[in-house]
C-alpha cells in the first residue's frame, strides 16, 4: 500500500511537468471558517472514595469543581486553488485555531496546512491533515449540532471520568487528572489513533457512489514543522500516550439514493507499524484502530449505528490510567434524528468498554437528546441534555484510591454556531 501511495503521488507529479501545466491565474486567497460557544451545566454524583493515607473524598465525579462552564471555538482557514491548463487544480489550506493563536506559548496555532492536486484521477494531498479513515468516517446520525453529542463531541461538559488535579498526597503527589480510561468527552467512533501527522493522502474519483482513499505519515502523532526548525528525520514518538509511527489509514464508503431512502455507508482501518516504549525502544504493542459506520434516510428521518474498536489503547493516545500496553476497548453507538424548516432533533446513545490492570473492563456510556435551530444562513443555535456514566470495575489507584466507584453525570448545555 505505501508503494501505491508513493507511486499515484508521482503520476500525479508527471502529469503537472507533462505538457503545458502553467495556471490561467495565481491561486486567488479565500477565507472560511466558524465561531462557536457553548454553556454547559453538569452535576453529579458524590461517591465515598479513599485516598491513601486515610483521606476522603467529596465526588469522584465533580471533586469540588463548580457546576457550570463556558468555551469556544474559532477556526479561521485561509484558502486558494486554481486550475491549470491541463485540467489539474490546485489549492491549498492553511487553518488556524484562534483560541490557540490567542493563547501565549501555544504550539498548536495550526489546526491543519495541506495542498490538494485533483482531476479525473481522484484527488491528492499532501501535507497536515486527519488520516483517510477519519475523513471518511461515518458516524450515527444522532447529533444534530456542531458543539454536542455523546460520540466524539466538540464540547462536553460533564466531568465523568475526571478528578481534582490540585489535591494534594502526603509526599506532594498530585491526584491524576483523569481516572480511567479517558474523559467521557473524548470517546468516540471517528478519531483514530494519530493526529493530523505531515501525510500523504490519496482520495479516489466516485466508482457509482464507492470512494476509497488511503494515506500515509510517518510521523504518527507528531507535526515537524521545516524551514530550519526540524533537522534530520528523527520523529520518533515515544510511547505511552502516542501514536506510533509509519501509520497507514485506509477507508472505503459507499453512498447512493434508492428513490424513496438512502443510504451511507463506510468503514476501515488504521495501523501503525512503529511503536516505541518511553526510552526509545520498539516495542510489539502497536496501536491500530477499526472502525465502521452505517446511515439509512428516509424523508426528514435518519437512523443509523457506528461502532470502533482500538488495540491496545494506550499507545494510540489515550490518558488510560488503569490500563496496560496490551489492553484493548470498544465504542459502539445508535443514533435517529427528524429535521424539518431548519429545526432538527436527535436521539444519541454511545456504550463502551476498556480493558483495565487487575479489574474486570471499564464501562462508559451516556445519551443525548439535543436539537439544532436554523436561526439565519449558517448560523444555528444549539441545545442538549445529556445523561453520562462510568463503571470502573472494582479497579483501584494506587497510591491514590482503594477502589473507584461507579459516577455519572446529568448535563444541560446550550451553544451557538456560526460558519463563515
Amino acid at each position: 500500500m505505501r508503494r501505491v501511495l508513493f507511486g499515484t503521488t508521482a503520476l500525479v507529479a508527471a502529469g503537472l511537468a507533462a505538457g503545458e501545466a502553467s495556471a490561467a491565474s495565481g491561486l486567488k486567497l479565500g477565507i472560511t471558517g466558524f465561531y462557536r460557544n457553548a454553556i454547559g451545566a453538569a452535576w453529579g454524583n458524590q461517591p465515598a472514595a479513599s485516598i491513601g493515607g486515610g483521606f476522603g473524598t467529596a465526588g469522584l465525579n465533580s471533586f469540588g469543581r463548580q457546576d457550570v462552564s463556558m468555551r469556544q471555538e474559532i477556526r479561521i482557514n485561509f484558502t486558494g486553488q486554481t486550475e491549470l491548463d491541463n485540467g489539474i487544480t490546485v489549492g491549498v489550506l492553511v487553518g488556524l485555531n484562534g483560541e490557540n493563536v490567542a493563547k501565549s506559548g501555544s504550539t498548536n496555532q495550526i489546526n491543519r496546512a495541506y495542498a490538494d492536486f485533483s482531476g479525473k484521477f481522484g484527488l491528492v494531498r499532501v501535507g497536515e491533515a486527519n488520516s483517510a479513515l477519519v475523513t471518511d468516517c461515518v458516524s450515527d446520525p444522532g447529533n444534530v449540532t456542531s458543539n454536542f453529542g455523546v460520540n466524539s463531541p466538540n464540547e462536553s461538559f460533564s466531568n465523568v471520568g475526571l478528578a481534582v488535579t490540585d489535591f494534594k498526597v502526603g509526599g506532594g503527589f498530585n491526584v491524576p487528572g483523569t481516572i480511567g480510561v479517558a474523559p467521557v468527552g473524548s470517546i468516540g467512533t471517528c478519531f483514530g489513533i494519530e493526529g493530523k501527522g505531515n501525510k500523504v493522502m490519496y482520495f479516489s474519483p466516485s466508482f457509482a457512489g464507492l470512494t476509497f482513499g488511503a494515506s500515509f505519515t510517518p510521523t504518527g502523532g507528531q507535526r515537524r514543522a521545516g524551514g530550519g526548525l526540524s533537522y534530520g528525520t528523527d520523529v520518533t514518538a515515544p510511547g505511552p500516550g502516542n501514536a506510533g509511527n509509519n501509520v497507514l489509514s485506509v477507508g472505503v464508503d459507499y453512498v447512493h439514493d434508492f428513490g424513496g431512502w438512502n443510504l451511507t455507508a463506510g468503514g476501515g482501518g488504521e495501523w501503525a507499524f512503529t511503536q516505541y516504549t518511553p526510552a526509545g525502544g520498539n516495542t510489539n504493542n502497536k496501536a491500530s484502530w477499526y472502525q465502521a459506520g452505517l446511515q439509512v434516510g428516509i424523508g426528514h428521518w435518519a437512523v443509523g449505528a457506528s461502532g470502533a474498536y482500538y488495540v491496545n489503547y494506550q499507545e494510540a493516545g489515550y490518558a488510560a490510567t488503569t490500563a496496560s500496553p496490551s489492553d484493548d476497548g470498544w465504542v459502539a453507538t445508535a443514533g435517529v434524528s427528524y429535521s424539518l424548516a431548519g429545526v432538527a432533533v436527535g436521539v444519541q446513545g454511545m456504550y463502551s468498554q476498556w480493558g483495565q490492570i487487575g479489574a474486570s473492563d471499564e464501562k462508559v456510556w451516556g445519551v443525548s437528546l439535543n436539537s439544532s435551530y436554523a436561526y439565519g444562513p449558517g448560523i444555528s443555535l444549539e441545545a442538549q441534555f445529556a445523561y453520562t456514566a462510568a463503571n470502573y470495575g472494582g479497579e483501584a489507584l494506587a497510591p491514590f484510591f482503594t477502589g473507584l466507584p461507579p459516577v455519572h453525570a446529568l448535563e444541560v448545555d446550550l451553544g451557538t454556531a456560526i460558519n463563515f
